[in-house]
């Protein structure tokens, strides 16, 4: 999937079933009291409606594409606060001396973004971007703030290079790039085409920014999906990467776009010790990246 054609055209063809093993019942820890909070306190939500807000959220986030992030309700666990650089980061982005930018790729419902206001960065410096336009809408209605969060959507293809792409107009204008659970939807090829797209979208200068994390593995390789993650039919692989594979495919995209890179990962050795427990607790069965050697990696690419 390469393109809004190529995922849309892939979802018409998957079962928009809800009985796949990536559509819990529940959402139980995912819930997690900062993503509650949030919802709480920055949305206005009363406690006892919370969780059949999120259910009814992500029905419809389901109808415009059943991602299984969408169905592992993803879309409030707030994984970029979860990151060891996010104070530093708020410290960068809440600074009245810096204009900074931050754009929020495969942004979703915009929930990192809303966490960012909710601790204090100004919307004004926040854009997120996504191939669906229905998740800006929808996004405000999570977090009901339709008159707080206004024209800070982006819909985008990041592969697509014409000259009237939404996202080539705003090359070299990003001082922070943000990419949750984005790359690992394609194969190796796919995602260093991709890093090449983001390294385009940074400001040229010294100490401009990727952020992020993603599902990674000690067992590094390509891995051939299967229904219901793809068609009946379909064939579709993705790049699972290790610490080491994952540092080296941003090497070699700053190399192919002449920058000098500083890229720092590291495993998430926590995460994996909790997978097993929302597992057997969600009732879904085993997620799709499961077993002893996936990690979460979190990392930092900065241009030197």
């Amino acid at each position: 999937m390469t393109s809004t054609d190529d995922i849309t055209e892939s979802g018409r063809t998957i079962a928009y079933s809800k009985d796949v093993h990536f559509f819990p019942p529940r959402i139980g820890s995912t819930l997690t009291p900062a993503g509650r909070q949030l919802l709480e306190q920055y949305g206005g939500i009363a406690p006892e409606d919370v969780e059949a807000h999120i259910y009814r959220i992500r029905d419809q986030a389901w109808e415009i594409f059943p991602w299984p992030c969408i169905g592992r309700f993803w879309f409030v666990s707030l994984g970029l606060a979860l990151h060891p650089s996010y104070p530093s980061l708020l410290d960068r982005l809440r600074s009245t001396s810096s204009a900074a930018t931050f754009l929020d790729l495969g942004t979703c419902l915009g929930q990192d973004l809303r966490k960012l206001v909710a601790d204090g960065v100004s919307p004004d410096k926040l854009y997120g971007s996504d191939i669906f336009a229905d998740y800006e809408v929808l996004g405000q209605e999570l977090f009901r703030d339709k008159d707080r969060f206004q024209a800070r959507f982006i819909t985008a293809d990041l592969f697509d290079e014409t000259a009237d792409g939404p996202l080539v107009k705003t090359e070299g204008t990003w001082n922070v790039v943000n990419i949750i659970m984005f790359l690992h939807i394609w194969d190796w090829d796919t995602q260093v085409r991709a890093c090449k797209r983001i390294l385009k979208l940074l400001v040229r200068e010294k100490g401009s920014m990727i952020i992020g994390l993603q599902t990674g593995t000690t067992q590094p390789g390509e891995l051939v999906l299967k229904p219901p993650h793809v068609a009946v039919g379909e064939k579709k692989s993705v790049y699972r990467h290790s610490q080491k594979t994952f540092l080296d495919m941003w090497k070699i995209a700053g190399s192919d776009e002449g920058l000098d890179l500083d890229v720092r990962v590291e495993y998430d050795d926590q995460q994996a010790r909790e997978r097993t427990a929302k597992e057997e607790e969600s009732g879904g069965g085993k997620w799709f990246f499961s077993g002893p050697e996936q990690r979460r990696l979190f990392f930092t690419i900065e241009t030197l």
